[in-house]
């Protein structure tokens, strides 16, 4: 299963309120964690990214 397909999957989560066949408010709070996980992983991985390319060193312009 891609990133895609299990955000795709949380936001039906989170619209039908259905989990396990059954409609409940736990659902919906599962499909906001799922979605905050993956937020907070994609914010660490884009500092992880950037950490690494502000470590390169910058060519030399001459003028």
């Amino acid at each position: 299963m891609t990133l895609d397909e299990v955000i795709l999957e949380l936001y039906r989560l989170a619209e039908t309120k259905e989990w396990d066949d059954k409609a409940s408010g736990e659902a919906l709070a599962a499909a906001i964690e799922g979605m905050e996980q993956i937020w907070t992983l994609r914010q660490a991985d884009m500092r992880k990214t950037a950490r690494a390319q502000g470590l390169k060193k910058q060519p030399r312009i001459w003028s």
